[in-house]
């Protein structure tokens, strides 16, 4: 599928709770990072899809070896890049994509555990889909929030490394460092979705581990 025929999410038709789909970051037409998930709810408002550990996932790799973190980190975002297939470990996750917005919200839970640890804001570009799909690409900055509402950005560091190595202007990062700010407003006014209880969720227990297509 070309992207540019996708849609945006939070129009209809919507996926039914249940429903397997493929999350997706970056260009499927190259190496990226996909998981396959269980739709919880999906509207006008937000996607939410559950990602349980021992979930088989794209990740991406470098072609000389190793992860995308592994080797120098001078050559992070220029390093050609292969496709790896890997498990998704330790922890069970929910996900929230609001619609429209350029973040999404993940609530980690160790695996299988009720035991809420914190939420991981990705921020990325505000969602597309086909018929199965959901479609993103990452920002590389994220927020961490502690559930006592304390939090702190993340790969500031991996950020400034992506504009040395081209792969952002510095325009474009200090956009990225702008949405960050404005996800750290929303967690001082404790808005949606942070405030809408999915600390407590647990999964439909007959839903299957994901499988990759």
């Amino acid at each position: 599928m070309s992207l540019s025929d996708a849609r945006p999410s939070g129009t209809p038709p919507f996926w039914a709770p249940g429903t397997p789909i493929m999350w997706r970051y970056g260009d499927p037409a190259r190496p990226h990072w996909a998981t396959p998930m269980t739709v919880v709810r999906d509207d006008a408002d937000a996607l939410v899809a559950w990602l349980p550990a021992g979930t088989p996932v794209l990740k991406v790799g470098r072609a000389d070896g190793g992860g995308f973190r592994d080797g120098d980190a001078a050559t992070m975002f220029t390093a050609e890049r292969t496709q790896l297939v890997g498990t998704w470990e330790e922890y069970d996750v929910l996900r929230v994509a609001p619609t429209g917005r350029p973040w999404s919200v993940w609530w980690f839970f160790p695996a299988g555990q009720a035991t809420f640890e914190g939420w991981y804001v990705n921020l990325e570009d505000p969602h597309v889909r086909d018929a199965d799909t959901t479609y993103s690409t990452d920002h590389v900055l994220d927020v961490w929030v502690e559930p006592d509402r304390t939090h702190h950005r993340k790969d500031v560091d991996e950020l400034a490394l992506a504009v040395e190595q081209g792969r952002y202007t510095p325009g474009q990062a200090a956009r990225i460092t702008a949405v960050a700010a404005e996800v750290e407003d929303v967690i001082a006014a404790w808005g949606p979705p942070f405030c809408d209880g999915w600390e407590t969720f647990r999964p439909d227990p007959s839903w299957p581990v994901p499988q990759l297509p």
